[in-house]
């Protein structure tokens, strides 16, 4: 049965500020550290999402098609590059962690489409290794997914306890929504996803799409950024509610393409940028926002 889609007005994303990006609300952010240079072989850092297996350590990806997973320190310092099997990679946008049974598994999300016609877009999974070994063989499960209004440009997704998996559309050339698979997951079936929550009233200029997404480990925070802000939401009956004053602004951060977000090891926000093609080199950076996490 699909969810009934929420279309209240959610203050996403409508105005571009200049702004200092830490002045904006009662996030509490502040950059813990100057940006650290990623791989010169992570050149377009597309997603990010700290382990479960491994403290300490950050997973992510280039953009695009590769099938090879980078192991980072909290510095951004290359510990491991993991190719994984399980089928070509087309547009890999962004990745997740979060409990599957007795493990800790990846979520993969195979899932751009800058033109708009790509039926069924993938998610895949993969357990996490046991041991950071670049010799190690992983395995990608495939749950091929289609959307109830047609194929949508997406790139970000986030993960809930209990494999409760949630994609959100990046406003390209429609109204930015949020998708849920319907549990659970099956792989090699194709599932349509549910429309649960409109984000904004169409689409949306470039610095305002959505180009990635993570959730707290618990589940109880969920944070969507855009090229030029980040946002913080609690998850209430199925649905995204604004945190009031959880609005950041990154403008000043001086990203090449800021992508991806994630929630690190102690809650802290993790920032990744693309860079070889934007005049720059791919960057981590690390915001502790104490104030949101009530720390």
């Amino acid at each position: 049965m699909r969810m009934k889609a929420s279309r209240f007005p959610i203050p996403l994303v409508f105005v571009t500020v200049g702004c200092a990006w830490n002045a904006a609300g009662t996030t509490g952010c502040q950059l813990a550290a100057p940006p650290s240079p990623l791989p010169d072989a992570l050149h377009e850092s597309s997603g990010v999402a700290s382990s479960l297996a491994h403290p300490g350590t950050i997973w992510s990806h280039n953009d695009g098609g590769e099938p090879l997973l980078f192991a980072l320190d909290m510095e951004g310092r290359l510990l491991a590059r993991i190719p994984f099997h399980g089928g070509a990679v087309w547009d890999w946008e962004d990745m997740a962690v979060s409990r599957c049974g007795d493990w800790s598994c990846l979520y993969l999300a195979d899932i751009g489409d800058n033109e708009e016609i790509r039926d069924p877009v993938r998610l895949l999974r993969i357990r996490e290794p046991t041991d950071l070994d670049e010799e190690v063989s992983l395995t990608a499960e495939e749950f091929p997914v289609s959307l109830p209004d047609g194929p949508r440009d997406m790139e970000a997704i986030f993960v809930l306890p209990e494999e409760e998996v949630f994609f959100v559309s990046k406003g390209r050339s429609h109204a930015q929504t949020v998708y849920r698979y319907p549990p659970p997951l099956r792989a090699g079936e194709v599932v349509e996803l549910e429309e649960i929550q409109v984000l904004s009233p169409g689409s949306m200029p470039i610095p305002a799409q959505i180009t990635g997404a993570d959730a707290s480990r618990d589940g109880s925070l969920i944070a969507l950024r855009t090229y030029e802000a980040l946002f913080f939401y609690r998850m209430e009956e199925g649905r995204l509610v604004p945190v009031e004053g959880g609005r950041v602004s990154l403008g000043t951060l001086q990203e090449p393409q800021g992508e991806a977000v994630g929630f690190g090891p102690a809650g802290e926000i993790l920032l990744t940028t693309e860079g070889g093609n934007f005049g720059g080199t791919a960057s981590l950076r690390i915001l502790e926002c104490g104030g949101l996490l009530g720390k």
